[in-house]
């Protein structure tokens, strides 16, 4: 019978005579469309961000770094010991980090200085994809800026500027400009300066040691799980060691946290679109019920019982859903397409660290959309349809 009632609804919904039905059945698909296409749109932008943050974030940073407090001895045993025993780990490179103040002619800035290797460094990061003047070698030339400190400071390559570094005895030093790097993180590249780790060790007369070490994983979501085998590896070779083991997720735990729960955020509201449209749909149900009460009466005297009756009405609150819906796909699908090809919404970098929209639609959004979307038509269409089912044929057609 399914083909039947499913036959009798289409017919409900067709323009026929009674236009102005018609007109709040496209009303309604219209609303359900709208709100699948807002929905597309800003899940998607929220997922672009956020794999764009990650990606930048991981290819400008290890997915774990061991630290010394303050500093690491024996980091080529610790490094051999790693490498030797977590087969996870892909790369290893050691690193010396500190808090400066670098100083152009015209101006001063605090910042980060990195020493790293510029041989094992390229196993851990990305770093040498972000150049946009000099490479890797120019580390052992000079210093590398972020582009937007390089702005800052007013420097290009090959001008200088003096680096002023540590706590107690500060020491300067003046390093030519070798290379600008851009990672793409607004944040990082307003603070961020690199140079060869021996011109640091020099710098900070620090013999050989280093602040830590950095490592790169075959797999950056099980980041937490190797970190723990590293944790009981370096307690195992010696309980007295002192150093500290952490992810890129726990680094940047509060970012991606508030991102996720923005997106659920915007999920939420954009879903009482959907249900405001889909109040049209039960106010459009119900009025066909009482515009049709005559061919309902006929179909009731004719054999259909109301369990039938009932069905023709849900299958018309499914069909109006399911054309916004497709329609809300197809538009938005469209929509998210040219926006990712074209990429003409241009964004304030100092401000979203990226400088065009990023959009990514997933599968399991695109899932959770259809089923919403589904689920509160049929809820709305439920009144509308025991409304049809309860009439009584006879009281219908008593003054036809």
């Amino acid at each position: 019978m399914f083909s039947y009632t499913f036959f009798l609804s289409n017919k409900f919904i067709s323009k026929g005579k009674e236009h102005f039905l018609w007109f709040i059945n496209l009303i309604s698909v219209v609303g359900i469309a709208l709100g699948v296409i807002s929905l597309m749109l800003v899940l998607g932008v929220m997922n672009g961000f956020s794999r764009d943050l990650k990606r930048k974030i991981i290819g400008a940073n290890p997915t774990i770094t061991i630290e010394g407090h303050p500093f690491i001895i024996n980091y080529q045993e610790l490094l051999q010991l790693i490498s030797k025993n977590i087969k996870e780990i892909e790369g290893i490179s050691p690193y010396i980090s500190s808090q400066v103040i670098y100083t152009s002619l015209y101006y001063r800035i605090g910042g980060v200085l990195k020493g790293i290797e510029p041989e094992t460094e390229q196993n851990v990061t990305n770093i040498s994809e972000f150049f946009k003047n000099g490479n890797l070698e120019s580390l052992n030339d000079g210093i590398v800026l972020g582009s937007e400190l390089a702005k800052e400071l007013e420097v290009k390559v090959g001008d200088d500027i003096w680096v002023i570094g540590g706590i107690e005895n500060p020491v300067q030093k003046k390093f030519k400009v070798s290379g600008i790097v851009e990672c793409g993180v607004y944040s990082y590249d307003a603070v961020i300066g690199f140079t060869s780790i021996k011109n640091l060790q020099g710098l900070f007369r620090l013999n050989g040691f280093v602040h830590g070490l950095g490592m790169k994983t075959d797999n950056i979501y099980r980041s937490q799980d190797i970190a723990v085998k590293i944790k009981n590896l370096l307690f195992k070779a010696n309980p007295e060691n002192d150093y500290s083991v952490s992810t890129w997720i726990e680094k940047n735990k509060i970012l991606f946290a508030a991102l996720a729960l923005e997106k659920k955020a915007m999920a939420v509201i954009l879903i009482l679109i959907v249900l405001i449209a889909s109040f049209n749909i039960a106010s459009t149900l119900t009025m066909t019920v009482f515009r049709k009460t005559k061919e309902i009466a006929i179909l009731r005297a004719i054999g259909l019982s109301s369990n039938e009756i009932r069905k023709i009405f849900l299958y018309q609150g499914i069909i109006l859903g399911g054309k916004g819906l497709l329609s809300g796909l197809f538009i938005g699908g469209i929509l998210a397409y040219l926006l990712k090809r074209y990429q003409f919404i241009k964004l304030p970098e100092f401000i979203y660290d990226v400088s065009r929209l990023p959009i990514e639609l997933s599968s399991t959004d695109l899932f959770f959309i259809c089923i919403a979307v589904i689920g509160i038509v049929s809820l709305a269409s439920i009144y509308p349809a025991k409304k049809a089912s309860s009439l009584n044929p006879a009281e219908a057609l008593k003054y036809e």
